[in-house]
């Protein structure tokens, strides 16, 4: 048996995932890996047969460590199809970036979505006549849902790659900030000359005292991967910018760079590791504030201020943000916790620290000098 051989490898537009497509002359697979995060897995997807369709699986094919083959029942065409030819390959990649098209020319061959893997669910193909072990039916490929997805990715690529996005992305970003905070004082960029590009912009709101606040730029401009596994609605929170403001203690002349470290850390983790943020996820905290009076702030916990419980005027109302494809951008406040508050939270439930927050003044807004919020 000749062994199996990649034959088209490409790397998603954020860097953090790739795709290859595998032959062995029985059949050929599509898989799909997260380069940063191990627990992420490696994702599946049966293609075609080459060879004629069996009846009955061999049992032994899995401790040869073979892909299994479809039987004849399953597939569109049980007398098999030839190989690929790379240069008919190509992908399009989902927003998110965690899942993907297969095309072959101009035709649709499969789709690899972001909830493959999940109660062994596989994927779609062209070539599956009914839902099989690695394999599920694409239907028609020119008419659908999934084919209404594909183009939406295929829209959203070509507006990012038009010349013009970013700058547009980052001039709507900051005017609508800078009209519920004031003009920014600083800004920088978060993106480390990759895509998709990103920044942190400063704040001195002058309704707010010896507050500082600090919002990225950008990350609302692309949906977050996974969000869709753990909301019907996924598009009403998919997209999001992080926003950190802390009480400046008047005795403090240290640096603030330990926000923009913090942020930067963050700003890209959804992208990088398939994972998402959202209101009530905890995180932990690799820079230590160096204003913390009383307590050891080593987490945080994420706090979205565009749909906010908070009946508070110094908040200012964040929820008519619009970004491009018309769904809401989310601003999650990042409040650092200490250990104890962190396991109060995962036990207890995210609304009790908040409640607690709220008690005492802080809401939103990160105090360095406060104590155990729970004594």
């Amino acid at each position: 048996m000749n062994p199996s051989r990649i034959i088209y490898q490409e790397t998603s537009p954020y860097s953090a995932f790739t795709a290859f497509l595998e032959e062995d002359e029985r059949t050929t697979y599509l898989y799909l890996q997260c380069e940063n995060n191990p627990e992420w897995g490696i994702k599946s997807l049966w293609i075609r047969n080459h060879t004629v369709a069996p009846l009955e699986r061999d049992p032994d094919d899995f401790q040869k460590g073979l892909a299994p083959i479809l039987l004849k029942h399953e597939i569109t065409q049980p007398e098999g199809l030839p190989s690929f030819k790379p240069e008919d390959i190509h992908f399009i990649w989902t927003e998110e970036g965690d899942g993907l098209f297969l095309f072959l020319g101009d035709e649709m061959e499969a789709f690899l979505p972001s909830w493959s893997g999940v109660k062994g669910f596989h994927g779609y193909a062209r070539g599956a006549r009914e839902d099989a072990i690695t394999a599920s039916p694409l239907g028609d490929p020119n008419n659908g849902i999934l084919y209404d997805r594909m183009i939406a990715s295929r829209k959203y690529w070509e507006g990012r790659s038009s010349k013009d996005s970013w700058k547009n992305i980052q001039k709507n970003r900051l005017e609508y900030l800078e009209s519920k905070f004031g003009k920014h004082e600083k800004y920088w960029s978060a993106d480390g000359g990759k895509f998709p590009e990103l920044g942190i912009a400063k704040f001195r709101p002058s309704h707010l005292p010896n507050i500082s606040v600090f919002v990225t730029i950008g990350m609302s401009a692309q949906n977050q991967p996974s969000v869709e596994l753990y909301h019907k609605d996924y598009e009403k929170f998919a997209r999001i910018e992080l926003l950190l403001a802390f009480q400046i203690p008047e005795s403090s002349d240290r640096s603030e760079e330990w926000v923009q470290h913090l942020i930067g850390e963050m700003i890209k983790f959804p992208w990088n590791t398939g994972k998402w943020f959202g209101h009530g996820h905890t995180l932990g905290m690799n820079r230590k504030d160096p204003d913390q009076l009383y307590l050891d702030f080593n987490s945080t916990i994420l706090r979205n201020l565009s749909h906010s419980e908070l009946s508070n005027n110094s908040l200012p109302d964040l929820s008519d943000q619009q970004t491009e494809n018309g769904q809401p951008a989310n601003y999650l406040a990042i409040i650092p916790l200490t250990e104890e508050e962190k396991m109060i939270c995962q036990t207890e439930g995210s609304s009790k620290i908040f409640k607690a927050l709220d008690e005492r003044g802080f809401g939103w807004i990160h105090n360095p000098e406060r104590e155990f919020l729970f004594v």
